[in-house]
């Protein structure tokens, strides 16, 4: 039965005055309920739809220690245990009295998993739970200034990892999003849910990277598991405040690791951590600065690089040096071509390639795999064309000019990002393009900024086409909203994706029209850069959605420029069979 537990007894002294019998309490908390409920709605900004229902149960022998109530999604209902102590009861009853709030406007059997499985299902339950934590310490810090310590929760010191982690980062967490953006900002995070608890462990945040398939541990995830050591533990704590991905895969025998850290500094953090962790299990012992031997005769080793490491788990030394070479390779690949019905080798891909002079290769925008590909094909196509382009999403077209300049040379990487608004404008995290951008600059590729500019989606989004100004419409330029294909995909999918069940006909429409003039820009941009540098080719990189099926970003491009077009659809870990059998693309890659 999918419920919200309160199980914060131990962090701090909540009022609810004197002793009460369990024969007082539903008296007591009929007469409190409406109470709070004005309370909370003016602390949290959120009125309640329906009045809450509340009961008091007793406690049964084999009752779950440690938790005071709990609030039952499915009967819509808060229960409280007649044991409670009554310096405790109020702040567990506001908390779950949140709990029924965000039901009511968010719908929480649609967001919550009963288990914490996977990393991104604890970001989401900290969201969650650092909300009704936040809202209860706003409702009662007036009259008790102390319940706001537990926005001070250290995980070093923490006995409850997880509970300190939930409760007390997760609050941090909100209180965080609240100040920057208002309660606004918090209702936002319940469409657009966090990913990985990396973002609720990093001082200031963090975009992180998806490294492909396979199961990530997650920030706090590492926390917990090294933290079993406490040598390790404060060393964790620091190397994840810098993690911006990571992956287990398993390759029969064979298990690795990979990680991904902001800087140098963290990953060391990191190889301080797993060091202190693995030197406290009696199992292991060294077997070189980065190697230990376990019992069984298998080895654990770290390979480092730079922001990256990779913890290999394997049968023998050879093993686990022959595991952290493949990882240092290139991806694995299957390539499917959708005319020939068969798979390719990445020589004749390349040839296929050749034949077109519009590559639109689509990504998913935080995947790794995704970009180590576009540059293979970017790398493969320039050995054998030097008068080539490469357009990319990630820029707004009026930022072109900082772009030359870093492809000349004349401005520094930093310089760029900083003129062309990168971190506000697209703000997934560098890494993920700098290999391809340090590519072109060295090779003197140009480098094409396609995108639409913010202010001008925005004004569509709120107003449709018609509403904009004469201005806005000349620089834009010519849009085709008229077609059928590209409609007929589109139309009634687009609103719903950003999270609205119920969308009228307008808003609709206004979802198209951005999409449309995104794709229309983006492929004009594309032919005009083509033309204006004299490019025998070029390569775009948008997401996917533009790409696939061609009717979007490739369609309009070579409509200006009277070119082909090929489209290319990575996808990482995909399903081979659904791909292939119905491919989106002129090639499909699946990449592992």
């Amino acid at each position: 039965m999918p419920r919200f537990k309160s199980c914060f007894t131990a962090v701090i002294a909540l009022a609810f005055s004197g002793v009460v019998s369990a024969q007082e309490k539903p008296r007591i908390l009929d007469d409190t309920l409406p109470q709070l409920e004005k309370a909370i709605a003016a602390a949290r900004g959120l009125a309640f739809k329906t009045p809450v229902v509340a009961k008091v149960i007793a406690r049964s022998k084999d009752g779950p220690k440690g938790v005071q109530g709990y609030y039952d999604i499915q009967q819509k209902t808060l229960f409280l245990y007649d044991d409670i102590a009554g310096n405790y009861e109020r702040g567990v009853l506001i908390h779950e009295m949140v709990h029924a709030l965000q039901d009511q406007h968010f719908g929480l059997a649609k967001l919550h998993q009963e288990s914490f499985g996977s990393d991104a299902e604890l970001a989401l339950a900290a969201l969650i739970e650092g909300d009704a934590t936040f809202t209860m310490i706003e409702v009662l810090k007036k009259d008790q200034p102390k319940v706001e310590a537990m926005l001070n929760t250290s995980l070093e010191k923490a006995k409850n990892l997880r509970n300190a982690f939930l409760y007390g980062v997760g609050a941090r967490w909100v209180k965080g999003l609240k100040d920057k953006g208002g309660w606004a900002a918090v209702n936002a995070r319940y469409k657009f849910p966090p990913r990985a608890t990396a973002a609720m462990l990093s001082p200031e945040g963090t975009n992180t990277i998806d490294l492909g398939p396979g199961r990530s541990v997650g920030a706090f995830g590492i926390i917990e598991k090294l933290g079993e050591i406490p040598e390790a533990r404060p060393l964790a704590i620091a190397a994840v405040s810098g993690l911006i991905g990571d992956r287990i895969v398993e390759d029969g025998a064979v298990k690795s690791w990979q990680l991904a850290f902001n800087t140098r500094e963290h990953a060391q953090r990191f190889q301080q951590a797993y060091a202190a962790f693995n030197g406290g299990r009696s199992e292991l012992k060294p077997a070189g600065g980065i190697l230990w031997q376990g019992q069984d005769g298998r080895v654990i080793g770290m390979g480092i690089g730079d922001t990256r490491i990779a913890v290999v788990d394997a049968p023998n030394k050879a093993a686990y040096l022959a595991a952290i070479d493949r990882l240092a390779g290139p991806p694995a690949l299957v390539i499917w071509s959708a005319k020939e019905r068969r798979n390719l080798s990445f020589g004749e891909l390349t040839d296929r390639l050749l034949e077109a002079d519009m590559i639109c290769v689509g990504e998913s925008h935080d995947s790794e795999l995704c970009h180590r590909v576009q540059l293979q094909i970017i790398k493969a196509l320039h050995a054998s064309d030097a008068r080539l382009g490469v357009g990319m999403e990630m820029f707004q077209r009026p930022y072109q000019e900082p772009l030359d300049k870093f492809v000349k040379g004349e401005i520094g990487e930093e310089e760029m990002l900083k003129t062309t608004e990168y971190r506000t404008r697209w703000g997934f995290h560098w890494s993920l393009y700098q290999p391809i951008a340090d590519f072109c600059r060295k090779n003197g590729v140009p480098l094409a900024a396609l995108n639409l500019p913010n202010d001008l989606r925005s004004k569509i989004s709120k107003g449709g086409f018609a509403n904009l100004s004469p201005e806005d419409k000349k620089a834009l330029g010519p849009v085709d909203y008229h077609v059928k294909a590209h409609r007929d995909h589109w139309y009634e999918t687009l609103a719903r994706m950003h999270g609205s069940a119920k969308v009228s006909e307008d808003q609709k429409e206004r979802s198209y029209q951005v999409m449309t003039t995104w794709d229309e820009y983006m492929g004009a941009s594309a032919a005009s850069f083509q033309m204006s540098r004299q490019l025998r080719r070029m390569v775009v990189l948008a997401g996917s959605g533009h790409i696939d099926l061609g009717f979007g970003i490739p369609q309009r491009a070579v409509q200006r420029t009277g070119g082909k077009a090929a489209t290319v659809h990575v996808a990482p870990g995909g399903d081979v069979g659904k791909l292939f059998a119905s491919p989106p693309a002129d090639f499909v890659i699946i990449v592992r």
